[in-house]
């Protein structure tokens, strides 16, 4: 392998690549990034069973070859490097790395031990095509809301499903939900995922880190294939059932509020500062007064009570929240409107922009 190419570009795919490693002792391999050379191209591969990654960056090939390093060394080497362009070559199964002023020589792992990552098989898998600023979107719409916890896996992750011409995301850990709502143009061919939680997270950050405008998605019921053209990163999904949510999400209310945004976000970080170690804060819509009164209470730091008005209508009614729950849906809402909807006091409550873009419904406590 012998190539030359610019330091910038592959110190940020290596970097990329290097927090999708594995950190397992049986199988040290795992720690490192395979370099490919070919066809004009460097491809820097990382995986840790859970999400494959690889990124392709252009280079100057001079022999196509292959070899596996340390990406850890190799990410803090290339940091630390004030270099432009980067000479590579492969002498005695070690890696050579020449610039104007530096000459480095970095110890290599033999590729045969590199596991292989799955590609998903065209003519087998299901297949979409969707704007990569719409697939990060509709992911961080969601992903606050799933459970952090392996117990059940169908619900620590990220359902994706289409119908009537969008795509829906959907997450949930039992006590909330959270569902985004984005017209895509291939909707309809859209295939019903379900992601494992921690590769949601990896997918967000990688696709955030690309210029790529649209990415291709190719699935089947074991693993999932995001292509763009210069980055290539597949994920094991859950091959499994999702709950149906729908029998859930109240349709009729009794009493609905429809409050400022910036007013209710400024309101709850002000009263969960006088929660108690449940993030617990009191509700009471108040129809006639047209206001929205949250009380918080903690014995060790005190007391708030804070009045919203805004338009109400229905039944006065009072509940208890989680404070947390309400903070982390607020900034997915784009606009300064947002409408809360409920039936009873033991009854979800419904919460979402004026667009009907993104629903969440939180339980309350009942305590």
């Amino acid at each position: 392998m012998k190539l030359e190419c610019l330091k910038d570009r592959l110190r940020q795919a290596v970097l990329q690549a290097e927090r999708v490693t594995g950190k397992n002792l049986t199988l040290p391999v795992l720690s490192s990034v395979l370099l490919e050379a070919k066809n004009s191209k460097l491809t820097i591969k990382a995986t840790n069973l859970e999400v494959g990654l690889e990124i392709s960056i252009p280079a100057k090939i001079e022999e196509e070859g292959s070899v596996t390093i340390n990406a850890l060394i190799l990410g803090n080497f290339l940091t630390n490097n004030n270099e432009e362009k980067l000479k590579i070559d492969l002498i005695n199964n070690n890696i050579n790395i020449a610039t104007n002023s530096t000459k480095t020589t970095i110890k290599s792992l033999g590729t045969e031990d590199f596991p292989l990552i799955p590609i998903v098989d065209e003519q087998e898998g299901e297949k979409a095509r969707i704007e990569v600023k719409e697939l990060i979107s509709g992911l961080k719409s969601v992903v606050f809301a799933a459970a952090t916890s392996d117990i059940k896996p169908e619900i620590s992750s990220v359902y994706i499903y289409s119908q009537d011409g969008a795509i829906f995301f959907v997450a949930t850990d039992s006590f909330r939900l959270a569902e985004k709502k984005i017209i895509a143009k291939s909707s309809n061919d859209f295939p019903r995922l379900i992601i494992p939680l921690k590769n949601v997270l990896e997918i967000i950050r990688v696709l955030e880190g690309v210029e790529d405008k649209e990415v291709d998605i190719l699935a089947d019921k074991h693993q999932l294939s995001l292509i763009t053209a210069s980055v290539r990163l597949t994920s094991r999904v859950i091959d499994g059932i999702y709950p149906d949510y729908r029998q859930i999400m109240p349709v009729d209310f009794k009493t609905e509020a429809t409050l400022r945004k910036d007013e209710l976000l400024n309101s709850l970080k002000i009263s969960s500062i006088f929660s108690d170690r449940f993030n617990q804060i009191e509700f009471t819509i108040k129809p006639k007064e047209e206001e929205l009164m949250i009380n918080s209470q903690n014995q060790d730091i005190g007391e708030n009570t804070i009045v919203i008005k805004g338009k109400i209508t229905g039944n006065e009614i009072g509940l208890n929240l989680n404070a947390k729950y309400l903070l982390d849906c607020l900034p997915i809402i784009e606009n300064n409107i947002v409408e809360l909807k409920i039936n009873e006091k033991n009854r979800p409550l419904l919460v979402r922009g004026s667009e009907n873009d993104f629903q969440y419904i939180v339980m309350p406590i009942n305590r």
